[in-house]
């Protein structure tokens, strides 16, 4: 299990400036110095300039912050109308659906949801991925997706009392980019692990093989579509439970593959910069690289035959 975030620099890094992720007691002057004292270091060891990659990298953290705010924000704006008064019609499935999938990888029922524990410490991933990176990456930003989407079915709730169905189709992109953002992220968390990459065994690598030819040939696939996907979002091998086949696809935002395309997500890897900003800059294919260093691909080939039995084959 991770340890809990209790060093100061830690619990401040780059992204203590975004909006409504918290950082704890840290105050802008000790922000300021640390960022100060990190781009002196730098700038000693490397020469790099660092004054355009602290410019983005401020960018990118408040960029995200701020779709998560106002995510929340637009929770917060939608108005329930009272019995009588309330819109009918029908309410979109994949309101439930998301429910569904998050119920069927962490056993929550709507609206008990909490930030699952790592199974390794948020260093045992370095140097491929570092300690500062996850720490922030699970308890921040894995964190609001939960309080966000706690929000949101909150107020689905009321809906529902209400037989409000405007006000609940209303909520479908507030819980698709904050009940995906958390299903996502866990999915994500198991599929890394210390000592782990390499090329996969057992009936994951039959099927790589038979779909994609040979281990380089997906590596090389999933690769381009992770790198390539526009602005942010997600890189996945999939599991089609109707033709018994893989497939690499990516996602926009937060949108659950399931939802999007009707495959099982057996392998995910998070493209949004918060993943990788901090230590890979805008260098998204590095990160990408690195990644396949920590996979681990026992949980990936124990996702694939759960999906090929529930499936029937």
């Amino acid at each position: 299990m991770a340890a809990s975030p209790t060093h100061p620099v830690t619990q401040l890094g780059r992204h203590g400036l975004s909006v409504g992720l918290g950082i704890g007691n840290v105050t802008m002057a000790d922000l300021n110095a640390y960022i100060a004292a990190l781009e002196k270091k730098l700038a000693e060891l490397s020469g790099i300039e660092v004054d355009q990659i602290h410019k983005n990298q401020l960018a990118n953290a408040a960029d995200e912050a701020r779709a998560i705010t106002e995510m929340a924000e637009y929770v917060s704006s939608i108005q329930v109308q009272q019995p009588g008064v309330a819109e009918a019609g029908v309410v979109n499935p994949q309101i439930a659906a998301v429910y569904d999938y998050i119920n069927a990888e962490l056993g929550e029922a709507r609206g008990a949801h909490s930030l699952p524990p790592l199974k390794y410490e948020y260093s045992a991933l370095e140097p491929h991925i570092s300690a500062l990176i996850m720490e922030i990456h699970h308890q921040k930003h894995h964190n609001a997706y939960i309080t966000n989407l706690k929000a949101c079915t909150e107020k689905l709730k009321q809906a529902e009392e209400a037989n409000d169905v405007g006000a609940m189709n209303a909520l479908l992109p507030a819980i698709k980019f904050n009940g995906g953002g958390h299903l996502n992220h866990t999915i994500f968390w198991t599929n890394m692990a210390p000592d782990a990459g390499g090329e996969p065994s057992g009936p994951i690598a039959d099927a790589i093989n038979e779909e994609f030819g040979s281990f380089q040939n997906f590596k090389d696939k999933f690769s381009a579509a992770s790198v390539g996907v526009k602005g942010s979002g997600w890189g996945w091998l999939g599991y089609c439970s109707k033709n018994d086949k893989l497939a690499v696809a990516t996602c926009q935002n937060q949108d659950p593959l399931q939802l999007t395309y009707g495959l099982i997500p057996l392998l995910g890897l998070d493209v949004w910069e918060h993943a990788y900003y901090l230590q890979y800059k805008n260098l998204r294919a590095e990160y990408v690289k690195a990644f396949f260093n920590v996979i681990n691909w026992s949980n990936v080939n124990e996702r694939y035959e759960a999906a090929r039995k529930s499936a029937g084959h």
